[in-house]
C-alpha cells in the first residue's frame, strides 16, 4: 500500500485561523527530522521527575530540568512526525490527520530552533514557547478520533490500534516532561518573588504538595466529588435530568499522581456511568434513576476506585469492542455524533485538563469512542489498570487502580 513519505517529502499543510495553506518543506526541513528521529529516547524517571521535592528550587535545578527537555522533547516530536510517513497514503491525507502531522511538525521545528540553553533568560524563552506549543496542540486527540472515524476501512484494525497508542503513549510522555518542566519553572520564579525562606525554617504550606505538575497529596475523593458534579451538570444538560451519587470507602486516602490524569480518567467513566443510567430510566420508564456508587479502596502504593451504576451493562456481543478506538455505543444504538467533537464541551474542567488532555473528547456526555480507551492508556501509563465487570440488563462496575507516582512506581521510565 503507498505510504505517505513520498506526499510529506514534497508538501507540508498547515492551517491558520481555520484556513488551509501549503508550504515547501527544504530538504534540509527533511534531514533534520531524521536525524533527530534516529537517536534514542533517553527515558527519565519518576523518580527523577520528584527529585526536587525536598529543596528549594535553585537556578541550576530549572536549568538541569531544562537540558533535559530541550534535548529530549524534539527527539520524540520528530519521531511522530515519522511516524505518519509510514501511514496509508488515503489516511495520511484525511484533512483531519494531516492537520495533525502539521502540528507535530510545527511543534519540532519550533522547538529544536532553540541554541542551547545555560542562563536563566533563555530558559525562560524556551518554557513560554513550550507552553504555547501545549495551548497549540489542543485539538491533537479529537482531530486524531474524527480522522479514523472518516477512513477506518482503509486501514487494518490491528495497525490502527498500534499507531493510535503509539501516539497516545508518546503524547502522555510529551506533556508529562514538558508540563513538568513549565512548572518547575513557574514555581522557582514564584519562590524567588516571594522570598521564601529556607524548608527548615517553615511549615508545610500549599504549594509544598506541588512537585511541578505532580500533586504529593492529592485527595480521590475530593477529585470524584468535583468531577461527578461537573458530569452531573454535563447529563442534565443533556437530558435535563441526571442521577446522583455517593462516594464511601476511604474518603480520606491520598495518593501522588497528576491530578489533570486523575480528573480525565475518571471524568470520562463518570460520562459513561451517568448516561447509561439516564437511558435506561427513559427506555424502561424507571420512576426515578438509581444513585451512582463511587467507593474508594486503599493499597499497598495504591488507591482504588470502583464506579457502579444501574445503567442496564453492556451485552456480551459488544464487550469485546468497549476498548477499541471509533467504536463508541452510541453508533451502536444509531444516535447521532456528529457534535461529539464540540471542544466546549468540556469547558467544566480544569484548564490544566482541557490542556493537558483535550477539550471535546466524547461531546457533551458521548463521544468518537475515544474515551474508554485513552482512560485505559493513562490508567496503565503509571502502572495502574481500568477494568469493566458487566451485569447485562442491570449495570457495570468499573475498577480503577491507579498507583502512586512516588514510591511504587517513582523508578519506572517514561
Amino acid at each position: 500500500m503507498l505510504k505517505l513519505a513520498s506526499a510529506f517529502r514534497l508538501t507540508r499543510s498547515t492551517w491558520n485561523n481555520g484556513s488551509r495553506r501549503h508550504i515547501s518543506k527544504s530538504h534540509y526541513d527533511e534531514t533534520v527530522v531524521y536525524k533527530y528521529a534516529s537517536q534514542k529516547i533517553r527515558p527519565v524517571s519518576l523518580g527523577q521527575l520528584l527529585k526536587y521535592r525536598r529543596l528549594p528550587l535553585s537556578a541550576e535545578n530549572i536549568l538541569d530540568s531544562v537540558s533535559y527537555s530541550q534535548a529530549e522533547l524534539p527527539v520524540r516530536l520528530a519521531k511522530r512526525v515519522i511516524s505518519f510517513h509510514r501511514l496509508p497514503f488515503i489516511v495520511g491525507t484525511n484533512p483531519h490527520i494531516a492537520r495533525v502531522y502539521s502540528q507535530y511538525y510545527e511543534a519540532f521545528d519550533r522547538l529544536h530552533a532553540f541554541p542551547s540553553i545555560t542562563e536563566l533568560d533563555a530558559e525562560w524563552g524556551f518554557t513560554r514557547a513550550l507552553e504555547r506549543q501545549t495551548q497549540l496542540l489542543v485539538d491533537v486527540i479529537p482531530a486524531i478520533s474524527q480522522g479514523f472515524l472518516e477512513c477506518k476501512q482503509y486501514m487494518p484494525s490491528e495497525e490502527r490500534t498500534s499507531f493510535i497508542n503509539e501516539l497516545i503513549r508518546s503524547r502522555i510522555g510529551l506533556r508529562v516532561i514538558g508540563e513538568q518542566h513549565v512548572a518547575l519553572s513557574y514555581q522557582f520564579r514564584n519562590e524567588q518573588k516571594a522570598a521564601r525562606p529556607s524548608p527548615a525554617s517553615r511549615g508545610d504550606s500549599v504549594d509544598d504538595v506541588w512537585v511541578g505538575a505532580i500533586h504529593t497529596r492529592l485527595l480521590p475523593a475530593r477529585m470524584l466529588e468535583q468531577c461527578a458534579q461537573m458530569v452531573q451538570n454535563m447529563c442534565e444538560m443533556h437530558y435535563t435530568t441526571a442521577p446522583g451519587y455517593y462516594i464511601d470507602g476511604d474518603v480520606d486516602e491520598t495518593i501522588s499522581y497528576i491530578p489533570s490524569h486523575f480528573e480525565y480518567i475518571t471524568c470520562e467513566l463518570l460520562k459513561n456511568a451517568f448516561r447509561a443510567t439516564v437511558e435506561l430510566s427513559n427506555r424502561s420508564n424507571r420512576s426515578a434513576h438509581p444513585p451512582i456508587q463511587i467507593t474508594i479502596t486503599k493499597g499497598e502504593g495504591y488507591v482504588g476506585v470502583r464506579i457502579r451504576d444501574q445503567g442496564g451493562g453492556i451485552s456480551k456481543s459488544n464487550m469485546r469492542n468497549v476498548f477499541e478506538y471509533s467504536w463508541s455505543s452510541m453508533q451502536e444504538s444509531g444516535e447521532s455524533a456528529d457534535d461529539s467533537g464540540s471542544e466546549s464541551s468540556m469547558a467544566g474542567m480544569s484548564m490544566q485538563t482541557n490542556l493537558a488532555l483535550q477539550q471535546g473528547i466524547g461531546g457533551p456526555i458521548a463521544g468518537l469512542g475515544f474515551g474508554l480507551p485513552m482512560a485505559r492508556l493513562y490508567a496503565e501509563y503509571f502502572g495502574g489498570s481500568l477494568d469493566i465487570v458487566s451485569m447485562e440488563g442491570y449495570g457495570c462496575d468499573v475498577f480503577l487502580k491507579l498507583r502512586s507516582i512516588e514510591g511504587s512506581v517513582e523508578e519506572k521510565q517514561i
